[in-house]
């Protein structure tokens, strides 16, 4: 009786289109080729989420963070507008 190996693939593949992994999905993780991603600007960098999670709506963190980060920079500048009017 002869023992069997586990099959060990050669490289990583997309798990939507099989072609070889470029990395994975910043949001759930999943290995993703280039052409499987969405790029997603986050707080400083850009980020590729896959096509179930751009589907769905998912962001990763940096992307909430970026945008709260411009809420309050838009309050500030408002309160600033505010307080200028109110001392002229």
């Amino acid at each position: 009786m002869s023992t069997q190996q586990p099959f060990t693939p050669d490289d990583v593949y997309c798990v939507y289109c099989h072609a070889p992994a470029a990395g994975p999905c910043a949001v759930c993780g999943a290995l993703c080729c280039g052409d499987c991603v969405e790029l997603v600007m986050g707080l400083t960098t850009r980020r590729a989420v896959c096509r179930s999670c751009f589907e769905k709506g998912r962001r990763p963190a940096g992307a909430w963070t970026a945008r709260r980060v411009a809420w309050v920079v838009a309050a500030a500048l408002a309160g600033a507008g505010l307080a200028a009017y109110a001392l002229k």
